[in-house]
């Protein structure tokens, strides 16, 4: 009887975080570099709808693609940003088409990038909440989904911090 090869599920993780997209893009390229992973940088859109009064307005986000093509295979990493009111903004990042059995090597690229970030993304602050909307549920939704990615997500940014790379050079 031949051997039946079953294609390992594809997965994809989703999540808020508390820090500028810029950001996000430059830490995730600077850990991605630092471990030495090959990648591709590429660009993308995504349609979103903000309300205005009460009309849905079609808008576009621009993505910050990186594929990694070793050590993971063929696996997307996106940042975008969200703008839901005039001036509240909300970073996201997915990661995209990875393995259950890829997951350590994914922990280690968002550990690495957590540790480049001005501050954690699971830790939005009031005002930013308060731009953006107090009862949106990306707040809960950005802790939930950092625990899930195996995070502890009771640490808050010391005051203290200062991120690796780049980003802590700036003043």
């Amino acid at each position: 009887m031949p051997k039946v090869r079953i294609e390992a599920q594809k997965r994809r993780w989703e999540s808020p975080m508390a820090n500028s997209v810029t950001d996000v893009a430059v830490a995730l390229r600077e850990s991605m570099e630092h471990l030495g992973w090959e990648f591709a940088r590429e660009r993308g859109e995504r349609l979103y709808s903000r309300f205005a009064v009460i009309l849905p307005m079609a808008k576009v986000a621009y993505i910050f693609r990186f594929r990694v093509t070793d050590p993971l295979d063929d696996v997307r990493f996106d940042a975008w940003e969200f703008r839901l009111s005039h001036k509240g903004d909300v970073t996201f990042i997915a990661v995209d088409d990875y393995r259950y059995e890829d997951l350590d090597l994914v922990h280690q690229l968002l550990s690495e990038m957590v540790e480049r970030l001005p501050r954690r993304p699971w830790d939005f602050p009031l005002g930013q909440r308060m731009e953006a909307g107090l009862a949106l549920p990306e707040w809960s939704n950005a802790r939930r989904m950092w625990q899930q990615m195996r995070f502890d997500v009771g640490e808050k940014t010391p005051k203290d911090w200062v991120p690796k790379g780049s980003l802590g050079e700036r003043v």
